[in-house]
């Protein structure tokens, strides 16, 4: 298994690459127009003590994953019922994300390109990069994280001639309900789904500092998300930013370069697909391991392949149609915050009492 543990810097790219995901193109804050940068760093500060928490679930129980330390911690009855739960909101997750794309890449490159196709392609990819281990993605995140950096960089730098600032002000326009609410979803989604790397802290190398993780992670993602906030802001304006679904890509659409950027809109499409795949590909191995784990299986492998399938499958019958996509996330802050709030602070709780107790049985012996 010694192979399979990823670094330090890989890890850290994986969990911004997860954030990125499907955010980086349907756009991070929603409702609350020039006002939403508010939102995402609100959003980052919650997520902030939620993210120390994960990391100190990490050193309590080093090179164990969530679905050990509930076994651990509540009993195997107890620990099994919750790791139902998790697989299910792992698998739902990288069903939500395998829609988003679909929905992203039929409308914004393939109109004429039935969703299946592209739904087996990117299941197929996620599927290999889960059967081989977390190290494998996040070697693929290395790689990958400069090109989409490279994309966020280059295309706010060619916008500049284009900003419009008014589009900024006034600040504080909206009410304080308003910007809490958008807040919410925000750190719903997508912060607070790096709890799924919960399930993969075996992966994790136990010499590492996992507060360093997970802050640098957050620290990264937030810069980014500022900066593609703005440029799309500045550039779309409030009204059109509001009604696009895809923010980003039609923002990289109309910046003018001699009509360059035109013939590089695959490229970027691509480097979107990129993060969205990480995504897809940390939820499915995070579900094939709880799998194993519920059934006592020796390895997980055998079990990526019919989980991917699962989620395809899932992923077909989620929405009628896009605009039912979009409504959804109003809905979605309040069925995850079981599965990234609740559920882990139990889990913690009960981490710190049994590691408590087992250290004072073990001093007094």
């Amino acid at each position: 298994m010694k192979n399979e543990k990823a670094t330090f810097t890989q890890m850290m790219l994986s969990i911004v690459l997860f954030n990125f995901g499907s955010s980086v193109v349907m756009g991070v804050s929603h409702g609350v127009a020039q006002d939403g940068w508010i939102a995402i760093g609100l959003g980052a500060a919650i997520a902030a003590p939620l993210f120390c928490l994960y990391a100190r679930l990490f050193r309590l129980f080093p090179e164990k994953d969530l679905f050990e330390i509930m076994q651990t911690v509540f009993g195997k009855i107890g620990g099994k019922a919750l790791t139902v739960l998790f697989v299910w909101y792992a698998t739902h997750l990288g069903a939500l994300v395998l829609r988003n794309f679909s929905e992203f890449t039929q409308i914004s490159a393939m109109t004429e390109t039935p969703q299946l196709p592209i739904m087996i392609l990117m299941t197929l990819t996620t599927v290999y990069l889960a059967r081989s281990s977390m190290r494998a993605i996040g070697k693929g995140s290395l790689a990958v994280i400069f090109l989409v950096l490279f994309v966020v960089v280059f295309t706010s730098a060619a916008a500049i001639p284009q900003l419009r600032l008014d589009d900024l002000m006034p600040f504080f326009e909206h009410s304080t309900s308003q910007i809490a609410k958008a807040t919410f979803e925000v750190f719903s989604f997508p912060y607070a789904e790096t709890v799924i790397f919960l399930c993969l802290a075996g992966s994790f190398e136990k010499k590492d500092n996992p507060y360093k993780l997970f802050l640098y992670a957050l620290i990264l993602t937030l810069l980014v998300f500022i900066v593609v906030f703005l440029r799309n802001l500045v550039l779309l304006g409030n009204t059109l930013a509001a009604l696009d679904y895809f923010p980003s890509y039609v923002t990289t659409r109309i910046i003018g370069i001699g009509g360059f950027l035109a013939r590089i809109e695959g490229s970027i499409s691509s480097n979107f697909l990129f993060a969205g795949i990480v995504k897809i590909a940390a939820c499915l191995l995070a579900a094939s391991k709880g799998v194993a784990s519920l059934f006592n299986l020796e390895h997980y492998r055998p079990v990526v392949l019919p989980m991917g399938m699962l989620v395809m499958a899932i992923c077909a019958i989620l929405y009628k149609n896009t605009m039912e996509m979009f409504a959804f996330i109003i809905y979605y802050p309040y069925y995850a915050f079981p599965f990234q709030v609740i559920f882990p602070l139990a889990v913690w709780i009960g981490g710190e009492i049994y590691v408590k107790k087992h250290t004072q049985t073990d001093l007094g012996s």
